[in-house]
């Protein structure tokens, strides 16, 4: 990354501007990602994951990067959440129910709400993640601590969930029926939803507690808000586990951007005078 370009603010008003080193910057930073969360949730080739990407990104710049300019600037986390549903959304279109796992009921939003009933959030989170298709491995990894916590609520799976539960890679099962889930859960904001935001004060640690109790409670009855604050944790994990992608590869998908020609800055008198 550009030692002009060092933080994410910069990186981004520099992508809303069309510059180049901006551009290159954010696709080292957030191709793995984006290919990382393709592979769990649409399980793309390595072709179609670039494609799928390349695509993503000419919509993200269409009208003058209008889209890119819709996502939450404040802070990274929420940025790449707001990303992470563009993705979602766009790669839900291009999924075949057809060939979705037969092994297990297809989950659907009533079904998902009524195994998350009642449990601790700590809990919902493991189940959650189990069915996104995460393995133990990589759970652990994301909330820092052992699935085996939740063990006795993973039973809740056996019944109808089973081969999750002996899942070694992440990859969901029946990509097209849980993009209908996070769809539904997506859309399904209400008034009392807190903002992005304060779920991201609370994972980092800046909260007062009378703030944290009330929000996790609202998390544990709302799949909108469990979403989001999953969401929150699956993509910070990524982000910090991030390796770079080729710079041919880099490159690549830099055409498929409307970049600004890059001119150098011409010198005052003063600067050519005095270096």
């Amino acid at each position: 990354m550009s030692n002009k370009l060092f933080t994410f603010h910069k990186i981004v008003a520099g992508c809303e501007e069309g510059s180049r080193e901006a551009w290159e910057a954010f696709l080292a930073d957030y191709t793995p990602i984006v290919f990382q969360l393709s592979d769990v949730y649409f399980g793309f080739s390595p072709q179609k994951q670039n494609d799928f990407w390349r695509d993503a990104l000419v919509q993200l710049s269409t009208s003058n990067f209008e889209t890119l300019k819709r996502f939450e600037h404040q802070a990274e986390r929420e940025f790449l959440t707001d990303l992470r549903d563009f993705l979602l959304e766009q790669g839900a279109e291009k999924l075949d129910p057809a060939l979705d796992s037969t092994e297990t009921p297809r989950p659907t939003p009533e079904a998902v709400l009524g195994l998350l009933k009642g449990l601790p959030l700590l809990d919902q989170e493991v189940l959650f993640f189990k069915l996104c298709g995460y393995s133990d491995a990589t759970i652990e990894k994301i909330l820092v601590t052992t699935p085996a916590v939740a063990q006795k609520w993973l039973e809740r799976l056996r019944a109808e969930y089973s081969p999750l539960l002996a899942g070694s890679d992440d990859r969901c099962v029946w990509p097209a029926a849980w993009a209908v889930v996070l769809r539904t859960a997506r859309k399904a904001k209400t008034e009392g939803c807190p903002p992005l935001r304060h779920f991201v004060r609370i994972h980092e640690g800046g909260f007062q507690w009378h703030e944290k109790e009330p929000a996790e409670e609202h998390v544990t009855g709302c799949l909108h808000c469990l979403s989001r604050w999953t969401a929150l944790r699956e993509i910070w994990h990524w982000r910090k586990q991030a390796k770079p992608r080729p710079a041919d590869e880099i490159d690549a998908l830099l055409s498929a951007l409307p970049l600004r020609t890059e001119t150098k800055a011409r010198k005052t008198l003063f600067k050519r005078m005095f270096g």
